[in-house]
């Protein structure tokens, strides 16, 4: 190979052995020359849509990456790692350890959304999310035939809702049999569509895979319900420093957030196009609001239920330490630690009137002015704060 810093060119052109990418905001000089043409061709080959102009100023200094042979038959060095594999697997090993190096460099500076991106023509992008090997990389494959491919593993958010490209190779499952042995393919080998700049986030989409749907849906979701599926699905999300109102306005952009579900993502086609030309633009409708907790800056341990003993209307409560809340009308989620928990309505409503001590009289009287009285309303508000106690979010008040 020639030893060059210009970025690959695409096509059949020769490739080349140091250049520089650029992954959702985090840039490297990805350093080929240590390991042979054939393997060096490949990698270049693969990642020639994340190539960037070296020369660019605003570049600053710029990280290598170094893929290169080991000292031992058989052994291959990526990014500092040693890993004794064949030259089959040595792409993927490249792309996750490039993937989790960026994550780490972008660590709370911008959202970053396990999904598959996909973006129209004027650059809106929709986000798919789901957990992996649940159908990212097949939805890029598929839906990637007409609408631009983003990425098929990370989707990052700025605060300015513009997202910045993954173009990496896809990740795909060569054999059933071994679902953790996969193969790398570059966006242009698998014939997907390239990208406008700039982009911005459209809105975001829970891929539901079920074998049982006879025909797609695609449908709204509670902001409550998807943040608590998502925030499973996303890198670093709690070292941003508004965790929850990042996450709240990437989910209600273009009216989401929303579920995809499906048999099989080639009948989706229509909807996910249709939804991708309609949403730029689109106010958010869903009232929300998102909450710092006391114990925001701390290792807020996971709940921790004591005895609950007996509850009088004279019993005073408070809510335990948590990192952060996300409200919206009728429910609320909780995070206490790296734990979610989501509260629906008269549960999400005691929660809220207990910021401040207050007895088990006062707080049933204000949550019945607020969402309305019930012939058995101190019974059952009792109830949920027994509720809340056995979940640790709420604890009895003892002494002045």
């Amino acid at each position: 190979m020639s030893n060059t810093t210009s970025p690959p060119d695409t096509g059949d052109t020769h490739p080349v052995d140091v250049f520089d990418v650029d992954l959702f905001g985090a840039r490297w000089t990805l350093d080929l020359t240590g390991v042979d043409d054939g393997l060096g061709a490949r990698l270049s080959r693969l990642w020639t849509r994340a190539a960037v102009d070296p020369d660019d100023p605003a570049a600053g200094v710029v990280p290598r990456f170094d893929v290169s042979r080991g000292a031992e038959p058989g052994e291959v060095v990526v990014g500092g790692s040693r890993h004794r594999a064949p030259d089959a697997a040595v792409p993927y090993l490249v792309s996750r350890a490039l993937t989790l190096a960026s994550i780490r460099r972008r660590m709370g500076q911008c959202l970053m959304l396990h999904a598959a991106g996909l973006a129209a023509r004027d650059g809106t992008t929709l986000a798919l999310v789901a957990p992996s090997g649940a159908g990212k990389t097949t939805a890029a494959c598929v839906l990637g035939q007409e609408l631009g491919y983003v990425s098929d593993e990370t989707v990052a958010i700025e605060r300015d809702l513009s997202v910045l490209a993954y173009p990496k190779p896809l990740s795909v499952v060569d054999d059933p049999h071994f679902p953790q042995t996969k193969m790398e393919w570059s966006p242009d080998e698998l014939g997907l569509a390239r990208t406008v700049s700039p982009l911005r986030l459209g809105a975001v989409v829970i891929l539901e895979r079920d074998g049982s749907v006879t025909a797609p849906t695609l449908e709204p979701v509670g902001l409550v319900e998807a943040a608590t599926e998502i925030l499973a699905q996303t890198s670093a999300t709690l070292d941003l420093p508004d965790p929850m109102e990042r996450l709240a306005s990437a989910l209600v952009a273009g009216g989401g957030p929303y579920r995809l579900s499906y048999r099989d993502i080639a009948d989706c086609t229509a909807l996910v196009q249709e939804l991708a030309e309609h949403v730029a633009g689109t106010a958010p409708e869903i009232e929300w609001v998102a909450e710092r907790g006391p114990g925001a800056d701390d290792d807020v341990a996971s709940p921790d239920p004591g005895a609950e003993g007996k509850i009088l209307p004279s019993t005073r409560i408070r809510r335990t330490p948590y990192g952060h809340a996300l409200h919206e009308p009728d429910s609320t989620l909780v995070m206490i630690g790296q734990v979610p928990m989501s509260l629906p309505g008269l549960a999400a409503a005691v929660w809220r009137d207990a910021a401040d001590t207050v007895d088990l009289a006062t707080l049933t009287a204000g949550v019945v002015a607020r969402i309305g009285d019930h012939p058995d309303a101190p019974t059952v508000i009792a109830e949920t704060v027994r509720v809340l106690l056995r979940a640790g979010l709420v604890e009895i008040v003892h002494g002045s």
